[in-house]
């Protein structure tokens, strides 16, 4: 059955039930219960009693009765109807459009073939603000879970019942934790051709799947926790099962840590882009997790796939034995894989051919393998564009490997913005230099915005006032965006001029071998944003990291290059000079013809 099908089925379904006027969250749970009751009078798994029929459509008043009834049943009807004591403040009349539509539907034989999981994907966010998972996303998910017959797959967050019924067979068994209190996965379990389990609860603070006062293991894990949640310390604190080595609050590290307790032979979960390269906590446990081997894969995926955000994210593939001693890396976000839908939007396609292509292990333009000791070196980053590059970063790493280089940090040192927030009356005012003061030649001309600083910031922050030949590069936002300060900034102090706070500034020394001007320009080429490109991180919003600047390699010119580099900047500087006193001339050129003054 097509998608526009399953989708006409729950539309009208629901738009029968419009006069209940409940929420659509509500609205599409009671849809769902509809179809299930229909589906499980038609198999004969309900007693007479108990099963949807014309007969009983006749009957409004039992109609809520029995709705009451299969809330109380056991295992999934139960779990399936378990708002059955709301029924009890509906009118039964309006009930009847909607059960009379699904019992025609079923008597002619369009429920046969109906996917819940395809019919719900494709509402989402239509009729529902609690956004499901792509279908596409969903089915990447399964493929690269990679379940065997026979085996158990434990499946927690899965608050739909979707990736739990795209990884259930004949033959496995299906375990599905969720912290929310929804009848929707046991329905979709229902509804389904292969049933799964469905149970509540945290799976951090509260795991349910536990046998003999241990974590049960499953053979297969895979989930996609929600982004961006953080847990309080107690959680750590008062772990009974040794889950959690570090004491951290980030939900990302806590599921990581659960998920590999809880699987034997692989576990599949997507994160935020933040998890593989932030410092601390994550930082710690991409250490640990590549030392020893767990990290098989890492897909990074287009943005643009969530409904309700855009933040960019990845899929791990994680071996909960370790010992690997590669790493294989998979750039998803190609033409190939994806197609947009909107401005902002986006879908995966040719999914089937990503996972045969992920799992043939062999290098191509868009996946590589990297050592764990090359990864471990690179402070175990497990950004997929470190290790899939372009070609134009191929030709600027063999540029490197045949050039006299230098790390950035060797040459200058990093001054950070100076903090700009007050308002007293005493305050003084200063110049900001933000990314719309970098123009695209010679020297910074004219800060942007002023501000106000404390008086102490005079000796306190002296050193973060811009001196001449500071290089100023903003690292958050428009990173790589670069300038470098005139011979003439006014001195520290009263209308003295300080970086913005999205920016950095590299300050040269006398005895550096290069000269700043040289290095800016360097900086400001195409090689010099290509060096750049190469360590800009971020998942919804682009940065460069201090650590990795510092490491950056930047070419070491000659004496004679660096003379041309300081004599380009000087000519480029007269000529934009030349350019203000000719714009200046132009504008005042036609001033006093027709002048209303």
């Amino acid at each position: 059955m097509e998608a526009t099908m399953q989708e006409k089925i729950i539309t009208q379904l629901q738009e029968s039930l419009e006069a209940i006027q409940l929420t659509s969250a509500k609205t599409l749970e009671l849809a769902l219960q509809v179809l299930a009751w229909v589906k499980l009078s038609s198999t004969g798994e309900l007693s007479d009693d108990l099963s949807l029929s014309t007969t009983l459509l006749d009957e409004p008043s039992r109609l809520l009765q029995v709705l009451t009834r299969l809330a109380q049943e056991g295992d999934l009807i139960g779990q399936a109807f378990a708002n059955g004591t709301d029924f009890g403040r509906l009118d039964p009349r309006l009930l009847q459009p909607a059960l009379t539509l699904a019992l025609r539907l079923d008597q002619a034989g369009m429920l046969k073939n109906f996917d819940p999981v395809r019919a719900i994907s494709s509402l989402s966010p239509k009729f529902s603000q609690e956004p499901d998972l792509p279908l596409e996303v969903t089915a990447l998910l399964a493929g690269l879970a990679g379940v065997l017959p026979g085996e158990d797959v434990y499946v927690p967050w899965d608050s739909r019942g979707t990736l739990a019924a795209s990884v259930t067979s004949a033959d496995t068994d299906v375990y599905l934790e969720s912290p929310m209190l929804s009848a929707v996965p046991a329905l979709i379990s229902l509804l389904s051709d292969h049933r799964f389990q469905v149970h509540y609860a945290d799976p951090i603070r509260t795991p349910s799947a536990v046998e003999n006062g241990q974590l049960r293991q499953f053979d297969v894990a895979v989930a996609f926790p929600p982004m961006g949640i953080r847990y309080s310390a107690d959680v750590t604190n008062n772990d009974w099962f040794s889950r959690f080595p570090e004491k951290t609050t980030s939900g990302a590290v806590l599921a990581i840590l659960h998920l590999l307790r809880q699987a034997k032979r692989r576990v599949v979960i997507a994160v935020s882009n933040s998890l593989l390269f932030s410092a601390g906590a994550e930082r710690s446990l991409r250490e640990d997790l590549v030392r020893q081997g767990k990290v098989e894969k890492v897909i990074s995926m287009p943005a643009g796939l969530l409904a309700n955000t855009n933040i960019a994210f990845s899929i791990l593939v994680l071996n909960p034995t370790g010992g690997l001693d590669k790493i294989q890396f998979i750039n998803a976000d190609t033409a190939y894989f994806r197609e947009s839908v909107s401005k902002a939007k986006c879908q995966m396609i040719n999914v089937d051919k990503l996972v045969t292509q992920i799992e043939s292990n062999a290098d191509t333009d868009n996946q590589v393998h990297a050592s764990v000791e090359g990864v471990l070196k690179n402070d175990a980053q497990l950004q997929v564009s470190r290790y899939v590059l372009p070609d134009t970063t191929k030709q600027l790493q063999a540029l490197l490997n045949q050039s006299r280089t230098v790390v950035l940090k060797s040459l200058v040192s990093t001054v950070r913005p100076m903090p700009v927030t007050s308002q007293d009356d005493d305050s003084i005012g200063v110049w900001e230099v933000g990314a719309a003061d970098l123009p695209p030649y010679g020297y910074i001309s004219t800060p942007g915005r002023a501000l106000k600083v404390e008086p102490f910031a005079l000796t306190k922050h002296a050193k973060q006032f811009l001196r001449p030949l500071d290089i100023v590069l903003i690292v958050k936002g428009s990173v790589g965006k670069v300038g470098i300060v005139p011979h003439d900034v006014p001195p520290p102090g009263a209308d003295g001029w300080v970086a913005g706070q999205s920016a950095i500034v590299l300050r040269a020394d006398a005895t550096d071998p290069i000269d700043p001007r040289a290095l800016f320009l360097q900086l400001r080429s195409e090689l010099g944003r290509e060096l750049l490109s190469g360590i800009v991180s971020g998942a919804t919003i682009q940065l460069i990291q201090l650590r990795e600047l510092e490491r950056l390699e930047i070419l070491l010119p000659d004496a004679a290059i660096c003379q041309q580099a300081i004599e380009t900047l000087e000519k480029e500087a007269r000529l934009q000079k030349e350019i203000n006193h000719l714009r200046q001339e132009q504008s005042l050129l036609a001033s006093d013809l027709w002048s209303l003054t």
